[in-house]
C-alpha cells in the first residue's frame, strides 16, 4: 500500500480517512468511501432510433405503386426532424473548426501542450480530438464505464508547472459518483476513485498534487491525488442560523490563484461559499448567484471574482474577493441569456456560455460591453475551455500607453453545444 504522504493543509491534525479507489496495481479498499446521498438514476441515456425511417404496419401492399409517395413522406419527415442552422457570427471571431458527435457533449478540456482537445459525451465515453485537425485520435473507456453507463460531467488535467512534469493525463468525472483518471496515449485508467453520490466536476490545486470534486450531497471533497486518499470534507455545520456550507448541489469549484489555503465554490443554493482549509467550515459568502455550471473564476491577481448565474437577472458579476461586495453587474447589449460556464481569458477579457438564447459572448471588460459573440446556436453551451496564450507582437510590447483592449489578444476557445464541438480564434 502507498503511504500516505504529508498533508500540506492537516495544521489542525483534522482526522481524514481513505477513499475506495481502484488502480492497475489493485489497491484494496481499507474503510467506506465518502458519506451517501440519494441520487437518481444516472444511466438515464436518451436514445434515438430514427423511428421515422422505419417501415410502417400499413405500408401499402404494392409497393411499385406509392413508392414515391413514400419516399416523398420520409424526406418530409427527415426535414421536419433537422433542426435549422441559425447561427450568427457578430465581431472579430471565426469558427475554425466544428466536430460532430454522436452523442450530446457535455464537456471539454485541452491538454497541457493544446495538441488535443478531449470532450465528455452523454455516453461515458471521452473522446480525443487533434485540436489542429478534428481528427479523433483516442477513444477513453473501459468495462467499468461500459457496464456503468454515465454521462461525463467535467474533464481536467493537472496545472502545468515547474514541480511537476506533464502527465499527460485527463482525468474525468461521470454521473455515477466515479472520477477517474486515464493516460490517454495508453487509453488506460490509472486509478478510479467511486463517491456515493452524482459528481459534477473537479478542479485541481494550482500547486500542489491535490484537486476538489463536488456533487449532489451537499459536500466538497479534497484529495491528495498522489495518494489517492480524501483529506477533507468540505461541508456545512449542524448550526441552521449559519451560511457556513452548502445546503443544495454543488455545481462549480475555483482555488485562489495565490493563496495555497482557500478557494470558493458555488451551487443550486444561490450562495458562493468561500473557504479556508485550515478552517472547518466556510468563512464567509456571497449570496444571489445561481451555478448550474462552471461558472465561477478568480482573476489573476486573486482580487475579484467572476459569478455567471442561470438566472434572468444580474447573470453575469464582479465581484471584490477580500470583502464580498459587489463591484459591478455586466449587463447584455441586445441578448440576456442565462449562463452555465463563464471565466476570465485575459485581464481585459472574460468568456461566457449558456441559453435562452444559446450563445458564446467574449465581454470587454474596459468598455464592459460585447466585443464578439456567437449567436442562436444550435443549443446550450455547457463548458468552455481556453488555449494557449497567444504571442505578443514586438511593436506592440513597446508600446507603454494602453489605449484600447486588443480582442485579438484573446486566445482560442473551445465550447461545447449539442453534439458539436467547437474550436473559435479572434483577430
Amino acid at each position: 500500500m502507498n503511504k500516505k504522504p504529508k498533508n500540506y493543509f492537516d495544521e489542525k491534525g483534522e482526522v481524514v480517512e481513505d477513499v475506495f479507489i481502484t488502480e492497475t496495481s489493485q489497491i484494496q479498499r481499507h474503510s467506506t468511501p465518502g458519506p451517501t446521498a440519494n441520487r437518481s438514476n444516472p444511466n438515464r441515456i436518451k436514445k434515438h432510433y430514427g423511428s421515422e425511417f422505419l417501415p410502417s404496419e400499413n405500408s401499402p401492399s404494392n409497393p411499385s405503386m406509392d413508392m414515391g409517395q413514400e419516399k416523398e413522406k420520409q424526406i418530409i419527415v427527415a426535414l421536419k426532424k433537422t433542426p435549422k442552422d441559425n447561427t450568427t457570427v457578430e465581431g472579430k471571431i471565426n469558427i475554425i473548426s466544428q466536430i460532430d458527435g454522436p452523442r450530446e457533449v457535455l464537456c471539454c478540456k485541452y491538454n497541457e501542450e493544446f495538441d488535443y482537445l478531449a470532450a465528455g459525451y452523454s455516453d461515458g465515453i471521452i473522446r480525443v480530438f487533434q485540436s489542429g485537425t478534428g481528427e479523433q485520435i483516442f477513444t477513453l473507456t473501459d468495462m467499468d464505464v461500459k457496464d456503468n453507463r454515465a454521462p461525463v460531467t467535467c474533464i481536467q488535467h493537472r496545472p502545468v508547472s515547474k514541480i511537476y512534469p506533464i502527465t499527460n493525463c485527463f482525468t474525468g468525472t461521470y454521473a455515477n459518483g466515479c472520477v477517474k483518471c486515464w493516460s490517454y496515449h495508453f487509453n488506460q485508467c490509472l486509478y478510479t476513485i467511486k463517491e456515493k453520490r452524482q459528481t459534477f466536476g473537479i478542479t485541481y490545486h494550482p500547486r500542489f498534487p491535490k484537486f476538489v470534486t463536488y456533487g449532489d450531497d451537499l459536500k466538497v471533497y479534497f484529495y491528495d491525488e498522489e495518494s489517492k486518499t480524501q483529506e477533507r470534507v468540505l461541508m456545512a455545520s449542524e448550526d441552521p442560523e449559519k451560511h457556513d456550507g452548502h445546503m443544495s448541489r454543488v455545481f462549480a469549484a475555483c482555488f485562489h490563484p495565490r493563496n495555497n489555503y482557500e478557494l470558493i465554490t458555488g451551487g443550486w443554493d444561490d450562495v458562493v461559499q468561500f473557504w479556508d482549509l485550515r478552517q472547518p467550515y466556510a468563512i464567509r459568502h456571497l449570496s444571489g448567484v445561481h451555478v448550474c455550471g462552471e461558472g465561477l473564476d478568480v482573476n489573476a491577481k486573486g482580487t475579484e471574482v467572476l459569478t455567471c448565474g442561470f438566472q434572468n437577472t444580474d447573470y453575469l458579476q464582479l465581484w471584490d474577493y477580500g470583502s464580498g461586495k459587489r463591484i459591478s453587474c455586466l449587463e447584455p447589449d441586445i441578448y440576456n441569456s442565462k449562463l452555465y460556464c463563464g471565466k476570465y481569458v485575459t485581464k481585459d477579457f472574460i468568456v461566457t456560455g449558456g441559453t435562452d438564447p444559446n450563445i458564446l459572448r467574449i465581454v470587454d471588460l474596459q468598455t464592459t460591453t460585447t466585443a464578439a459573440s456567437i449567436n442562436f446556436l444550435p443549443g446550450a453551451v455547457y463548458a468552455i475551455d481556453v488555449g494557449p496564450v497567444k504571442k505578443k507582437d514586438k511593436e506592440k510590447e513597446k508600446e507603454t500607453v494602453r489605449v484600447k483592449s486588443d480582442i485579438s489578444s484573446v486566445p482560442k476557445i473551445a465550447f461545447v453545444s449539442t453534439k458539436k464541438l467547437y474550436q473559435v480564434d479572434f483577430y
